[in-house]
């Protein structure tokens, strides 16, 4: 009887141990890909069109600078309206009228809605 309390005391002991192993520390990836996507003084763009042309200036009839497609996301860097009181945003690649974006405060709310397009 006295043997299997040895034997039983012994497994115990290396099970207790065995769960004390050191663990490597777990780190924690920033995503530094877009570090003003938060920032409250830029605004973000999603475009809802299937196909887009960018506008050299904010008019319909300027030439086109450049084209992108539904859910790619932009950042705003200025906005104006037209005569014809349709509001234009500016991009990297040139204008594009609010009819084929949706605007968001980041660029977060932007991507969320971006992968709704998807589903």
């Amino acid at each position: 009887m006295k043997k299997y309390s040895v034997l039983f005391l012994c497994i115990l002991i290396c099970i207790l141990l065995s769960g004390c192993k050191k663990k490597a520390p777990e780190t924690i990836v920033f995503d530094e890909s877009y570090p003003l996507a938060l920032a409250t003084d830029i605004t973000w763009a999603l475009v809802t069109d299937p196909y887009a042309s960018f506008k050299a200036e904010a008019d319909w009839n300027a030439e086109t600078t450049g084209h992108c497609r539904k859910g790619e996301i932009l950042q705003v860097l200025s906005e104006t309206q037209s005569k014809e009181k349709l509001q234009w945003y500016k991009f990297e690649k040139g204008w594009l009228p609010d009819t084929c974006l949706t605007v968001y405060s980041n660029r977060f709310k932007a991507q969320s809605a971006a992968n709704q397009l998807k589903d």
